[in-house]
């Protein structure tokens, strides 16, 4: 009789055990949680388990269902999906922040001092790297010489990469290492500036970099791991839980492993191939690495060139560039050579991801894409083009036609505002830098920042693509610009300003995005850019614990305090990787 009453007893306890609700590890209460799900919902409260989304309610029904798990309260803070940088590059983020920072530098003078202070720190012999410099910043702009660099560091070679990675400035020590005189010949989709005798001046633009890099001594993998490991930590602090990092080695591909192995990457990386070469060959032999250690590390993707930059004036034009009549940019690869790798990467699952910011180089890659897409009929490529900063109005439906993503990175607007005009002229800059024109043909677009050119705050993305200001609310009117134009910050077209409407309320303020539209960029939009749509973008049961906390609600406030909201707190797979109290 007893041994029957303690079955029973163990019986009910187990009905009992049964009956209680599974407990999640944590749970986030009385917040504003935008999902960002079809249906746009909003809740208060979420519950993580392993990783992943449990439960999404009220306050008051989690708070009661899961009393034995973690509460932490929110405090009426508002929680995102965790926010994903389309197009970023993480080793130069970090060897930003390990060298010499020379953004906001403004004149060789201020740099050569930066230059000279480091010389003192190293031996002689050993090279200094600094990067972040734009002439366009300089009261004279014009291009620098490495005389000044000479004098700051006789006895080190020096090498200072422009801020959009497009260019170098190296002084006469580097050019004599690398072999680089009087007759040395530009490699093609490259250009060596020289004096009027001929002789170089210590600038190396796109391809011609290479000359440089040829002799610059290699990082071990310690260095590497140091570099990366620099950048994402920095990187959380702007709630980033995902990097498109757009150009990785296999040395770099295989320290990215070791350290998600080892639990070290606090953030997702999507990593793309950079370019055609021995690490390419490597991955189409071995295959794509898709979910590698629980989902941190994706390499899925190769990541080409067809042109250089707007800055550097790289940018491939269809006429030549305004400032620069003789000029129409730099074509870095032909379109038969993408199409032939798009080729190759559509056949063994690849993306194909190629940078294009002239209206001639975005035309060229949408033709070699297009030509694979025709030949090959794959069902989902979501091939990209990064960047489409001039695009061909005739063009813009080619995206949606053919399933291609675009990815632009609202930021380079403001940042650029200043002398784009003077570039392009006043027709040609309607079309540039124009998102809304762009989501006329394309149902989405990929946001990114392109750090380290740009700051890595996906807020300062936000409020750019908003606004179309910079960050002292420039231009309110084309009264603005006038002003600006006086003390040399702005530099117009020849044309002068034809139409004072485009500089009412922003630049260009018809392209001007909805709080919405920025947000999904930088969310369920870059999502899908990386085939991950149904695993993170948005906050929905199941999906990753990927979310971006702020300390203020950035849908329902004036768009120019979007600049002034902080992120509190970021959370990658539930796991709390910063927050504003450390």
């Amino acid at each position: 009789m007893k041994s029957l009453i303690l079955i029973f007893f163990l019986f009910s306890l187990l009905i009992l055990i049964g009956c209680q609700p599974e407990m999640p590890d944590r749970v986030f209460i009385n917040g504003i949680i935008y999902s960002l799900d079809e249906g746009n919902s909003t809740y208060e409260a979420l519950a993580v388990k392993n990783g992943l989304i449990f439960n999404l309610g009220t306050t008051a029904d989690l708070s009661k269902k899961y009393v034995d798990a973690e509460i932490i309260d929110l405090d009426g803070k508002v929680v995102l999906p965790g926010f994903i940088d389309a197009h970023g590059h993480i080793s130069g983020y970090g060897e930003n922040l390990l060298e010499i920072d020379l953004v906001g530098t403004n004149s060789q003078v201020e740099i050569a001092e930066k230059v000279k202070e480091k010389a003192l720190q190293v031996q002689p012999g050993e090279w200094i790297a600094g990067v972040g410099w734009d002439q366009n910043d300089w009261k004279e702009k014009v291009w620098p010489n490495h005389k000044i660099l000479d004098e700051a560091a006789p006895d080190n070679p020096v090498y200072l990469t422009r801020i959009d990675g497009h260019a170098l400035w190296v002084n006469k020590k580097a050019l004599e290492l690398a072999g680089i005189t009087k007759d040395t010949k530009a490699p093609n989709g490259g250009d060596i500036k020289r004096d009027a005798k001929g002789n170089p001046t210590g600038v190396l633009i796109d391809n011609a970099m290479n000359l440089i890099y040829k002799v610059v001594p290699p990082q071990t993998d310690e260095m590497i791991e140091k570099t990366i490991l620099t950048s994402v930590n920095s990187l959380t602090k702007y709630g980033i839980t995902s990097v498109h990092d757009m150009g990785v080695g296999l040395r770099t591909i295989n320290v990215m492993k070791k350290l998600a192995d080892e639990g070290k990457l606090p953030i997702r990386i999507h990593a793309y191939i950079d370019g055609v070469g021995n690490t390419w060959n490597e991955f189409l032999k071995s295959g794509r690495l898709v979910g590698y250690a629980n989902n941190f590390l994706n390499v899925r993707g190769i990541k080409l060139f067809v042109d250089g930059a707007m800055g550097s004036r790289g940018a491939l034009m269809s006429e030549p560039y305004q400032d620069d009549p003789g000029n129409s940019g730099l074509q870095l690869m032909s379109e038969d050579e993408i199409y032939k790798v798009a080729l190759d990467a559509l056949k063994d699952g690849f993306q194909v991801a190629t940078h294009a910011i002239g209206d001639l180089g975005n035309t060229i890659v949408l033709n070699a894409y297009e030509r694979a897409l025709n030949e090959l009929k794959p069902k989902d490529h979501r091939s990209r083009v990064e960047h489409v900063q001039v695009i061909n109005p005739k063009d813009v439906e080619r995206f949606g036609k053919n399933g291609i993503i675009p990815s632009m990175q609202p930021v380079h607007a403001t940042s650029d505002m200043p002398w784009a005009e003077a570039r392009l002229g006043t027709k040609r800059v309607k079309w540039s830098y124009a998102p809304k024109l762009v989501l006329k043909g394309s149902p989405i677009i990929a946001g990114g920042s392109d750090f380290p050119v740009e700051n890595p705050s996906v807020l300062e993305g936000i409020y750019a693509g908003v606004t179309r200001r910079d960050k002292n609310e420039y231009p309110r009117s084309w009264l603005d610009v006038v002003r600006m134009v006086d003390k040399k910050l702005f530099v117009i077209s020849k044309e002068g300003i034809p139409d004072t409407t485009v500089f009412e309320g922003g630049w260009y303020p018809e392209q001007r995005l909805t709080v919405q539209e920025a947000v999904n960029e930088f969310t369920k939009w870059a999502a899908y850019a990386g085939f991950e749509e149904n695993k993170k973008g948005t906050i929905e049961i199941g999906k990753w614990a990927d979310f971006t906390i702020l300390d203020r609600d950035i849908f329902n406030i004036p768009a120019r305090d979007i600049l002034r909201a902080n992120v509190e707190m970021t959370i990658v797979g539930g796991r709390v990787v910063y927050t504003k109290l450390n």
